[in-house]
C-alpha cells in the first residue's frame, strides 16, 4: 500500500486573523537573533550591535504604543465623567454672553458685564420694539458685575412679561469708555453633546460650557 507523502504546510483558516507576513514583533526579532548567533561562525563572529540598537528602537515603540493607549483611554474615561455631571446642569441657572432680558411672572432674568476696569456704568432697558422702558446708573470694578433690572419703567410701574434687550455703556472717572461685555442669566433649558463636548441651551440659544461665566 503506497505512503502518501506528508507535508509541513499550514493552510490559513478561512475567516480567522491572519498575521501580516511583513510585520516582527520584538518576541520574533529576539527568536531570529538568537538563531543567527547560535548558527554563526565561531572563527568570524558576526557583529550584533545593528541587530540590538534595532530592537531596542522596537522596544520603544511599543512601550510609547502601549502609553498612547493608555492616555486615550483615560481620556474617553475622564470625558465620560465629565459628561455625566454635566447633566446636573439642566435646570440651574447660568450666566453667558448675551444682551437679552426675559420679564415672566413678573420675575426678571439676571444681567452682569465683564468689566475690563472700574467706573460707571449706564445702563439702558429697550423693549421688543427698540423703545427706551428704563435707565440707571451702576458703579462697576474690574471683573463680573451685576447690574440686573428691577422690572420697574422710567414711571415706577412694572413692566409687562415679555423679552428686553439691555444696552451697557461703561465710562471711569476721567469720562474714557471702558471696555465690557454684557452677559445675561438664564436657566438652561436643554444639554446636548457636539463630538463630544457639552452644549447648553440657554434662551434657546446653544452655547458651550466652556462658554458659562457662572453657574447659581
Amino acid at each position: 500500500m503506497p505512503v502518501q507523502q506528508v507535508t509541513n504546510a499550514v493552510t490559513p483558516v478561512v475567516g480567522g486573523v491572519q498575521d501580516d507576513p511583513n510585520s516582527m514583533s520584538s518576541t520574533d526579532f529576539m527568536h531570529l537573533l538568537v538563531t543567527e548567533l547560535q548558527n554563526q561562525d565561531p572563527l568570524e563572529p558576526m557583529s550584533t550591535t545593528e541587530m540590538s540598537n534595532q530592537l531596542t528602537q522596537m522596544t520603544m515603540n511599543e512601550q510609547l504604543t502601549e502609553m498612547n493607549t493608555t492616555l486615550q483611554e483615560n481620556l474617553i474615561m475622564n470625558q465620560s465623567i465629565n459628561n455625566t455631571a454635566m447633566l446636573g446642569l439642566v435646570g440651574h441657572d447660568v450666566t453667558v454672553a448675551g444682551d437679552e432680558l426675559h420679564v415672566a411672572d413678573g420675575q426678571v432674568s439676571g444681567s452682569m458685564i465683564n468689566s475690563q476696569g472700574t467706573g460707571t456704568a449706564e445702563v439702558v432697558i429697550l423693549d421688543d420694539v427698540g423703545a427706551e422702558v428704563a435707565r440707571y446708573m451702576v458703579d462697576v470694578e474690574n471683573g463680573l458685575n451685576d447690574i440686573s433690572w428691577d422690572g420697574l419703567d422710567q414711571s415706577g410701574n412694572a413692566v409687562a412679561d415679555g423679552e428686553y434687550t439691555v444696552e451697557v455703556t461703561v465710562n471711569d472717572v476721567d469720562g474714557a469708555e471702558v471696555v465690557a461685555e454684557t452677559l445675561m442669566t438664564g436657566g438652561v433649558q436643554g444639554l446636548r453633546y457636539d463630538q463630544g463636548v457639552a452644549v447648553v441651551s440657554v434662551f434657546g440659544t446653544d452655547y458651550y460650557v466652556s462658554e458659562i461665566y457662572q453657574v447659581s
